[in-house]
C-alpha cells in the first residue's frame, strides 16, 4: 500500500493491512528461529571422524582380596580410552593366571604388574602351593605374597627342625575369613616337599622365620 493509499484507505483497510505486515513479521522471526535450531542440530551431530578407539586392558571381573590367586573367573577383558590406561596394564589374562594379588582390587578395576608378588602361585616349574597352620595365629598378621619364610617346628622331623628354607609365601587367608584355629598360609614348595609340610602341619606345631 503506497503513502496515497494509505491516505485515502478506510480505517478498516489501514487495520488489516498493519495486521498483515505484523504476520510476515512474525513468520519471519520464526523462520528465522527454526533455520537456526536446525542450524545448531546439524553442528552438534556432524562428523568430527572416527571414534577413538579403546585399549583392550585386564580388569578385575568381581571385587578380589589380597592374596587372591587369580583365576579365569577372576579377570575379564574392557577397552578403556588410551589416556585412562596405566603403565603397566596386563592386556590378556595369560599375563595374569595364577599369580598372586599383593593388595585387594575392585571390580573393573584396571590390573598392572606392580599388583602381583612373584611370578605364579606356585612360584616355579615343578612347584606346588602347600597350606599350612602356624602354632602362633597372629604371626600371619605380618605375612603378605611375595615374602620369604623358612619353616620349622619343635619337633624334630627325620633328625631337622627346619622343614623348608626360603619359602615364598604364596597367599594368606584373609583376617575376616579366619576360623579358630588361625588363618591359613599358603606356601610355594616343590611337590614333594609341599607334602611333607602339610603333612607335618597337621601333626605337629609349625611356625615360620622371616627373611
Amino acid at each position: 500500500m503506497t503513502p496515497e493509499d494509505r491516505l485515502s484507505a478506510r480505517p478498516h483497510d489501514r487495520i488489516a493491512a498493519l495486521f498483515r505486515t505484523r504476520r510476515g513479521g512474525l513468520l519471519l522471526r520464526r523462520s528465522t528461529a527454526l533455520a537456526l535450531l536446525l542450524l545448531a542440530a546439524a553442528l552438534a551431530v556432524q562428523d568430527h571422524g572416527p571414534p577413538r578407539a579403546g585399549v583392550p586392558v585386564l580388569v578385575a571381573a568381581h571385587d578380589l582380596p589380597p592374596g587372591r590367586v587369580l583365576s579365569e573367573v577372576d579377570v575379564t577383558r574392557r577397552e578403556l580410552p588410551v589416556e585412562l590406561v596405566p603403565d603397566g596394564a596386563l592386556r590378556d589374562a595369560p599375563a595374569a593366571l595364577g599369580r598372586v594379588l599383593s593388595a585387594a582390587a575392585r571390580r573393573g578395576e584396571p590390573l598392572t604388574d606392580a599388583r602381583f608378588n612373584g611370578p605364579t602361585a606356585a612360584s616355579g616349574a615343578g612347584a606346588v602351593s602347600a597350606p599350612i597352620r602356624l602354632a602362633d595365629p597372629e604371626v600371619a598378621d605380618f605375612l603378605a605374597p611375595g615374602r620369604r619364610v623358612d619353616i620349622v617346628t619343635a619337633a624334630r622331623s627325620q633328625g631337622r627342625s627346619v622343614l623348608a628354607e626360603n619359602a615364598p609365601v604364596v597367599a594368606v587367608q584373609p583376617a575376616q575369613d579366619r576360623g579358630k584355629h588361625g588363618r591359613l598360609v599358603f606356601v610355594g614348595l616343590p611337590e614333594r616337599l609341599a607334602g611333607e609340610v602339610a603333612a607335618a602341619s597337621l601333626n605337629q606345631t609349625v611356625t615360620v622365620t622371616l627373611r
